[in-house]
């Protein structure tokens, strides 16, 4: 196996001819999104102010071995690059960094036909320019301590202690470029006496993040779509017998054969006792007969994650008590889908779920008061979704918006309550997007009642 560091999906439609081009996905989000995204962030920024921003780092995984890169969010937000050792600078006014000026920087790695040989072609400075749009690059060996002139600037805002870019990492070659960047910067700031104000950056972040944009809401769009594929042929070939991972199996074969890069998050595939651990990954029991699987999974497509859980039994009829808790989650989750609109409070759905599963567990004897609820529905059931699978949400929903909405009830083995309701654990998950009329449930191509469920589970499967 050879080492791979560098992400070089956006490098291939530039480096391929132009008969190559359609060889390779073109529906990555635009330079012009991105250089939409800078401008948006720049006019919140104040007078007199900088932003500097930078890439994650190549992590090692053992020996010669790195995790697979994956791009700091807010930097790939901003630039479209996923490469690493790269460093984004905004300024609010226009700025000279080595002899141009402009009010965006970017600092990116090198190329080297050695190392490109075995890793895959980078864009490097050139690259930058042409296939990102950038008019000011630079190879990030270029910067050096007094490159930014931090006395001209009222307030500097960067990520280098809350994203622990100043860990010094060293890699085989010692420390790497982006440790050499941050820690240059960081001297500069101290010598200057400029604060360093992230909070700020990170809020003025999360607020343009909260609210998608139409390239966006597409590539969602499509994560979801290739994520209820895999969860509807899940349904066609459960059975008892079928272990937790071979159903991970099937669904991140879905994921991967309809041009997912990666799932969004490790996959949960609980079955029995397991559906009642909320973030399971284990995925190696085997089922049995009588069992609920619980299967929250989902696909990533061009950095953009879905979210979506659904709860079978593996023998294709729910039981009696399943049927009744299940009906009950999906009780709740249709009243919380009633408060997902504009100019509603981002907590109304949960406030709404929370009210149909408490009552609705004490009718069952399940618990005596209110406050017993949390013992059994112990998470919120609303988070942002986009880059992140835990992406910033708006305080008060707005059109654009994409979240979760996601009750569930958990009832592990030796609850205080009667023995038939032990070992289920439910929860329905749908990813919803906000609109000017309302809302629209991007996964409902995935069946969530019990009759429906039961109908796809009678299905035909490659896998069966």
């Amino acid at each position: 196996m050879f080492k791979k560091t560098v992400l070089i999906l956006l490098c291939l439609p530039f480096f391929a001819s132009s008969q190559q081009v359609t060889e390779y996905p073109n529906d990555y989000l635009s330079p012009a999104f991105h250089a939409g995204r800078r401008a948006a962030l720049r006019e919140l920024m104040p007078k007199g102010s900088v932003a500097i921003l930078f890439a994650a780092q190549v992590r090692n995984r053992s020996n010669d071995v790195d995790f697979d890169y994956s791009q700091n969010r807010n930097f790939y937000y901003l630039t479209g690059l996923t490469e690493p050792n790269a460093m984004l600078v905004l300024f609010k006014e226009p700025a000279t960094l080595l002899g141009k000026t402009g009010t965006e920087f970017i600092f990116v790695e090198p190329r080297n036909p050695q190392r490109e040989m075995w890793t895959g072609k980078i864009l490097g400075a050139e690259g930058v320019m042409e296939r990102l749009k950038f008019e000011n690059v630079f190879t990030n060996d270029k910067f050096q301590y007094n490159t930014i002139d931090f006395s001209k600037t009222d307030s500097v805002f960067t990520g280098l202690y809350a994203e622990n870019i100043l860990s010094k990492y060293y890699g085989r070659n010692g420390m790497d470029p982006l440790s050499k960047m941050a820690s240059l910067v960081d001297s500069a700031l101290v010598q200057n006496k400029k604060p360093n104000a992230y909070n700020r950056l990170s809020g003025m972040l999360r607020g343009l993040r909260s609210i998608k944009q139409p390239e966006e809401i597409t590539l969602i769009e499509k994560a979801v779509s290739i994520s209820t594929q895999g969860h509807n042929d899940v349904m066609r070939a459960a059975k008892p017998g079928m272990t937790e991972y071979q159903a991970q199996a099937i669904m991140e074969y879905h994921f991967k054969k309809n041009g997912s890069e990666y799932p969004g998050y490790p996959s949960i595939n609980g079955s029995g006792e397991n559906t009642c651990i909320l973030h399971y990954e284990t995925n190696q029991r085997l089922t049995k007969d009588g069992d609920l699987l619980l299967s929250d999974c989902a696909a990533e497509y061009h950095g953009y994650s879905a979210d979506v859980t659904r709860t079978i039994p593996v023998n294709g009829k729910f039981s009696p008590e399943q049927k009744m808790i299940y009906e009950l989650v999906l009780a709740a989750q249709d009243s919380a889908f009633l408060q997902c609109k504009a100019g509603n409070n981002s907590s109304d759905p949960h406030r709404a779920a929370v009210r149909v599963i408490t009552e609705g567990l004490k009718k069952l004897g399940i618990i005596s008061t209110d406050q017993e609820v949390r013992t059994y529905f112990p998470h919120g059931t609303s988070h942002g979704l986009g880059l992140d699978v835990h992406d910033p949400n708006p305080m008060k929903l707005q059109p654009g918006a994409v979240f979760t909405v996601e009750p569930g009830i958990y009832i592990p083995p030796g609850s205080k309550c009667d023995q038939k309701w032990w070992n289920i654990g439910v929860r329905i998950e749908d990813d919803i997007l906000i609109t000017e009329t309302g809302y629209k449930n991007l996964s409902a191509g995935s069946p969530r009642t019990v009759a429906e469920i039961e109908k796809m589970m009678k299905q035909k499967s490659i896998f069966k």
